[in-house]
This record gives structure tokens, C-alpha cells and sequence, in this order.
């Protein structure tokens, strides 16, 4: 049973401009370690706006917000072995989604990077 759907688009400019002009601040708040290291591996600002809009369209499956119910970091957005990117759940959020499946897709081009997220009960 699907529970929820969410999609986000971002302009990858916009991420560039708040790593300039935050720097670490803007990273630490939003991406986790191991999210940090695999962007930074990847030299692209469009993996930390493909990251980026993968959240919000977390968030959005979820129907809940950022700051209030949510941490950035509490969402996780990792790849495995082969490259397909995964959702991992931490921190107070982890008891909402414990019996939850989350699957993501993320894309991006030159200028745009977007995600969409499908939340769904898991087959017990």
C-alpha cells in the first residue's frame, strides 16, 4: 500500500551559490558525513542538489516538513554497491517510518537536479 508520493526539482545553481556563500555551515546542516564525502568524491554540485531535492521529496511522501517533525539529517540519501540510491531513516523519525519502504529516484542535468520519493507499508 502505498502511503505517499513526493517530488522535488531544484536549480543546481542554487546549492552552488549557498556552498560559496555558507560553505560548511550550509553542508553540516543539510547532508550527513557519509553524504558529504560521497558528493565531495564525485566533485558535483549536482549530487548535493540531487541529495537536496531527494529530502524534500522525502519529506513530501511523508507529508511532514523539515525543522519541526524532521531533520535534514535524519534522511539519508546513499548509494549502494551498484550505484542505486537508497533512503536510511535515523534519529525520532526511525520509529514513524519503521515499517516503511522508501524508494527514491534521483536525476539532474546542467542546470536542474529533481527526485521522486515513493513511501509504502512493507509486506509484513
Amino acid at each position: 500500500m502505498i502511503i505517499g508520493i513526493g517530488t522535488d526539482i531544484i536549480k543546481i545553481s542554487r546549492i552552488e551559490k549557498a556552498k560559496r556563500e555558507l560553505g560548511d555551515m550550509f553542508l553540516d546542516k543539510i547532508f550527513t558525513e557519509k553524504e558529504k564525502a560521497y558528493c565531495e568524491e564525485h566533485k558535483s554540485a549536482s549530487c548535493y542538489a540531487a541529495r537536496f531535492a531527494a529530502k524534500e521529496a522525502v519529506a513530501k511522501a511523508l507529508g511532514l516538513g523539515f525543522e519541526k517533525e524532521l531533520s535534514w539529517k535524519n534522511v539519508e540519501i546513499i548509494n549502494n554497491q551498484k550505484g542505486k540510491p537508497f533512503v536510511s531513516f535515523s534519529g525520532k523519525i526511525t520509529d514513524k517510518t519503521k515499517n516503511y519502504s522508501c524508494h527514491i529516484s534521483l536525476s539532474h542535468c546542467t542546470d536542474y537536479a529533481t527526485a521522486t520519493s515513493i513511501i509504502e507499508l512493507k509486506c509484513f
